[in-house]
């Protein structure tokens, strides 16, 4: 397995789960942490792409930049409201075509979800184990829900949960518990 240095923070890829479930507070988290992710990777000068998912073949990519534009676009993404069903292989398909491109080859996936995904085909998940002990893919799943799902531990090396529903939203990391354990394949 690659092992990349702490100071080469690649990219950042986005996944972010826009189903009727995460309507509601989820869905205010959700775009907070899609907000988050633009201002963190901005800080760290970072590339970060955004795809919000939900049912079969619903897919919207956003490259995140900060200009103008790019802003535009986020806040028109962030004004519309979440509906549909969810679909996981079609997002993180394209995650792994973008991981195939020189500039993103180094880049980690962040799934934002409730969890309340389908299992995913048999075949992303070989190809991210594959990117994983090749080239150190990391993915970071961020459940805006108190669950942990066995799709979600199948997916991810990393499972950070929001935890903080009753104290309001603010969205320090003082909201969100690491899973104790890494999650292994």
């Amino acid at each position: 397995m690659e092992v990349r240095p702490a100071a080469e923070l690649g990219p950042i890829i986005l996944c972010l789960d826009t189903s009727g479930s995460m309507q509601g507070a989820r869905e205010t988290v959700a775009k907070a942490l899609a907000l988050e992710c633009l201002r963190g990777a901005h800080r760290q000068k970072r590339a970060c792409y955004l795809y919000a998912f939900s049912g079969p073949n619903e897919v919207q990519e956003l490259e995140l930049k900060v200009d103008i534009k790019s802003l535009d676009k986020l806040l028109d993404f962030l004004s519309c409201s979440f509906l549909g069903g969810t679909d996981v292989d079609k997002p993180l398909k394209l995650s792994l075509d973008r991981l195939a491109d020189e500039q993103w080859s180094q880049a980690d996936i962040l799934m934002v979800t409730d969890g309340e995904i389908p299992q995913p085909d048999e075949s992303i998940l070989a190809s991210i184990k594959e990117m994983s002990d090749e080239k150190g893919l990391e993915v970071h799943g961020m459940l805006v829900s108190s669950q942990i799902t066995e799709p979600m531990k199948q997916l991810c090396t990393h499972l950070h949960i929001f935890r903080s529903w009753s104290n309001g939203l603010s969205f320090g990391l003082s909201n969100f518990a690491k899973v104790d354990a890494d999650i292994s394949r």
